[in-house]
C-alpha cells in the first residue's frame, strides 16, 4: 500500500512487483484523497467550482474499451474481407489475377509478388487489429499500405472513388497504433500494450519507411 500525500491527492493499491494494476493507461482510477475543506458554501462541493480538488480523478473507463474494440473489429474486419477479395475471390471480389491487373497498372514491378504481398498484408494485418493481437504490427502494416493507396489516388482528387473510405481506415489505423487496442484484447499483458505511444511511434517510422519503398523503390515512375 502507498498512499501519497501533499502534492500527489490519490492512493492505490500496487501488487508485489510494484506496479498498480488500474494503472495500464496512465490513471490510477483511485479516489482522491485530501484533507483540505471542501470548496464552496461550507454544504459541500460548488458545482460552480472549478477547483481542481474537486473534480473527480480521471480513470480509464469500459466504455472507452468497448469503442476501441468496435474500431478494430471495423477497421481490421474490413481489410480482412479485401484481403479474401483480392487473394481468393470471395465475397464477389475480383480474386488474386484481377488483383494483379490493378497492381501492373499502378506502375509496380513485379506485380505478381506484390500482389500476394499487398494481399497477404490485408489479411494478416486485419486479423490481427480484430484480435488486438500485435497491434502496433497489424496497424502500421495497413496504415503504410493505406499511404501506397492515398498517394496513388491524390492525383486524382480527394473525390475520387473510395478515397473518403480509404482516408477513415487510414485514420482508424493510425487512431489504434497510438491508442493501444483497449483492454479487451490479446495485447493486454504486454510491454506495447502498457506504453502505446511508444510503440506506435517505432512502428509509424517503420510503416512510413515500407510505404516509401513501395512508392519509390518498387513502383515506375
Amino acid at each position: 500500500m502507498s498512499t501519497y500525500d501533499g502534492d500527489k491527492l490519490f492512493s492505490s493499491t500496487y501488487d508485489s512487483a510494484g506496479r498498480d494494476p488500474d494503472e495500464e493507461f496512465g490513471f490510477t482510477g483511485s479516489e482522491p484523497t485530501t484533507s483540505l475543506p471542501p470548496a464552496g458554501t461550507g454544504f459541500g462541493p460548488s458545482p460552480f467550482d472549478d477547483d481542481e480538488r474537486t473534480r473527480p480523478p480521471l480513470r480509464w473507463t469500459g466504455s472507452a474499451d468497448f469503442g476501441l474494440l468496435v474500431l478494430r473489429i471495423i477497421v481490421g474486419g474490413t481489410f480482412v474481407g479485401h484481403g479474401l477479395q483480392h487473394l481468393f475471390g470471395l465475397f464477389h471480389g475480383i480474386g488474386y489475377h484481377g488483383f494483379v491487373t490493378i497492381v501492373r497498372t499502378s506502375g509496380y514491378t513485379d506485380p505478381s509478388i506484390l500482389a500476394w504481398i499487398a494481399g497477404g498484408t490485408e489479411l494478416v494485418g486485419g486479423a490481427l487489429l480484430v484480435l488486438g493481437l500485435f497491434t502496433p504490427v497489424g496497424a502500421a502494416a495497413v496504415l503504410g499500405l493505406l499511404a501506397n493507396v492515398i498517394v496513388l489516388k491524390w492525383k486524382i482528387g480527394f473525390f475520387a472513388p473510395g478515397y473518403e473510405l480509404e482516408l477513415i481506415l487510414a485514420a482508424g489505423a493510425f487512431a489504434l497504433l497510438f491508442a493501444g487496442p483497449g483492454r479487451v484484447s490479446l495485447d493486454r499483458p504486454t510491454p506495447w500494450f502498457r506504453r502505446p505511444g511508444l510503440s506506435g511511434f517505432i512502428f509509424l517510422v517503420i510503416g512510413a519507411a515500407l510505404a516509401i519503398v513501395f512508392l519509390f523503390v518498387l513502383r515506375n515512375h
